[in-house]
């Protein structure tokens, strides 16, 4: 009996190495991705909105500088509203305001990879977004 008794003493338990290993390995991973995908989602938005603003801002300008000054105001105002950082966002401009062209707006933002509980934010991608406005075919030229 004291052989059987010491054999089962020395056998340990599987169950803290299976509890450390299923923390590591399962439950972290999955935290960092819940934790992280709000901020991927609502990111995505925010370069969907700035592009849209900015191409509707430019295609109702009267001229073309006025226009990426409109479209710059509207993004900074979305930027402000939403909490970005302004070096998180670049919007460019691309097409011309003669009648019945369009008016291209890519808005890119950064958003981070991971969001690790501790150390925050980490690691960084890019996102672009595009929306085109199509200028009015009967608008007026001269202006």
């Amino acid at each position: 009996m004291t052989l059987q008794r010491r054999a089962w003493d020395q056998q340990g338990s599987a169950i803290p190495l299976s509890l450390l290993l299923g923390t590591a390995l399962i439950v972290l991973p999955v935290m960092v991705l819940v934790l992280t995908l709000p901020a991927w989602e609502q990111r995505a938005v925010d370069a969907q909105d700035a592009a849209r603003t900015a191409a509707r801002a430019l295609v109702t300008a009267d001229n073309w500088d006025d226009g990426v000054f409109a479209a710059d105001e509207a993004v900074t105002q979305l930027e402000a509203g939403d909490g970005l950082p302004p070096a998180d966002l670049t919007v460019t401009y691309s097409g011309s305001l003669d009648p019945g062209s369009s008016v291209t707006a890519a808005a890119t933002v950064a958003i981070p990879v991971g969001n690790v509980p501790g150390l925050g934010f980490v690691g960084q991608m890019h996102y672009t977004a595009s929306s085109t406005e199509h200028v009015d075919s009967y608008r007026d030229s001269s202006t």
